[in-house]
């Protein structure tokens, strides 16, 4: 599917990587249970483990790597940046950085997601 926020990066000489991180859909049950009570673990390390397998095999240059993400993706933004090494630069795109805000915030829809994700309580930053 073409993504122009991906096609502008790629078109500029980046290497772009989209990371379908344990716990995304469409792999099953069992690849879906891996990130609860592990949300903001999970998919920090399967993002940094890419990011490394691509350093490992001459792909990328470690001093140059950069992380983006958007909502979800954000928060695994600024954790990768604040408890890994991996990355230099990182831009999170309306990244959740208050879990308590969020669980008071958020729809009805999506209200006992955290519970599932962290917990009941966790402060995540």
């Amino acid at each position: 599917v073409l993504d122009l926020s991906v096609q502008y990066w790629t078109s500029r000489g980046w290497a772009f990587l989209d990371v379908n991180y344990g716990g995304s859909t469409g792999y099953g049950r069992e690849y879906r249970e891996r990130l609860l009570k592990k949300w903001g673990i999970v998919d920090v390390d399967d993002c940094c483990s890419c990011a490394r397998f691509l350093v490992e095999n001459g792909k990328v240059d470690e001093q140059r790597l950069c992380i983006t993400g958007r909502s979800a993706g954000g928060y695994t933004t600024l954790a990768s940046l604040a408890f890994r090494d991996t990355f230099k630069a990182g831009a999170s795109l309306y990244g959740i950085g208050d879990i308590t805000l969020l669980r008071a915030e958020t729809h009805k829809f999506e209200s006992r997601y955290m519970d599932n994700l962290v917990g009941k309580r966790r402060s995540l930053l």
